[in-house]
C-alpha cells in the first residue's frame, strides 16, 4: 500500500509540473504577442507625428513656382543662352505657367520666338520672325535704350505684387516715348495687376 501511495504521488507531482510549465509557457506567449501588437501602433503614431509636406514645390517658396522670380530667371537665362548675343523682349504664360513663349532680339534687330518650359527646358528651336529694316531698326533702338535689365524687372515686379505669378511681361516703347517693362501680374487672391516698370530708371507703376 505505501509503495501504490508512492507512484501515485511521484505521477501527481509529474502532472502537476507539466500543467505549471504549460500555464508558464502561456503566459509568456501572451507577453510576446502583446509585444508584438505594441509595435505597429507605436509605428504609426510615430508617422502622425511625422506628416509628410503637401504636394507642389518642396521648397515651399512662391518664387520657385511657375511665374516667380526665379522661376522666371531660369527661362529667360535659357532662352538668351539659345540665341547668342540675344537680348529678351517678352514672355508669354501657356499652360499656366508650365510653358513659356519668348521673344529675343539679336545685335541687328531681328527677332526670334522660341518656348521655354518651367524648369529653363528649351523646347523648341528659334524661329526667325519676318520683320522690315523699320521694325528692326525700331527693335535696336528699344534695347540700346533701355537701362533696366530683364532680370531687374522681374526682381521689381516680384517685390510690387508679393507672391504674384507674372504671366506676361514685354519690353516696349509707348505713345509718349515712355519705354517700360510692362507687365500682367496674379495676386495669390486671383486679383490681376498690370504692372509697368520704367525701362529707365526703374521706377514702378501698378493699376489694379
Amino acid at each position: 500500500m505505501n509503495g501504490g501511495k508512492r507512484i501515485k504521488a511521484i505521477i501527481g507531482a509529474i502532472f502537476a509540473g507539466s500543467a505549471l510549465l504549460a500555464a508558464s509557457a502561456c503566459g509568456s506567449a501572451d507577453t510576446q504577442s502583446s509585444a508584438v501588437k505594441v509595435a505597429p501602433a507605436e509605428g504609426a503614431i510615430a508617422a502622425l507625428r511625422s506628416p509628410s509636406g503637401p504636394p507642389g514645390d518642396p521648397s515651399g517658396d512662391p518664387s520657385q513656382s511657375p511665374g516667380g522670380m526665379e522661376s522666371l530667371g531660369k527661362v529667360g537665362t535659357a532662352a538668351m543662352d539659345a540665341v547668342e548675343d540675344s537680348t529678351l523682349l517678352s514672355l508669354q504664360s501657356e499652360n499656366e505657367g508650365k510653358l513659356w513663349e519668348v521673344q529675343l532680339a539679336g545685335p541687328d534687330g531681328t527677332e526670334q520666338v522660341l518656348e521655354v518650359d518651367a524648369s529653363g527646358k528649351v523646347v523648341s528651336e528659334p524661329r526667325v520672325k519676318d520683320t522690315g529694316k523699320e521694325e528692326k531698326a525700331r527693335v535696336m533702338a528699344i534695347v540700346k535704350d533701355a537701362e533696366i535689365t530683364f532680370e531687374d524687372a522681374v526682381e521689381k515686379l516680384s517685390s510690387s505684387v508679393k507672391h504674384g505669378k507674372i504671366i506676361h511681361l514685354s519690353l516696349d516703347r509707348y505713345g509718349d516715348n515712355l519705354l517700360v517693362w510692362d507687365a500682367d501680374v496674379v495676386g495669390p487672391d486671383g486679383t490681376w495687376h498690370g504692372v509697368k516698370v520704367d525701362a529707365k530708371d526703374g521706377t514702378v507703376t501698378k493699376n489694379g
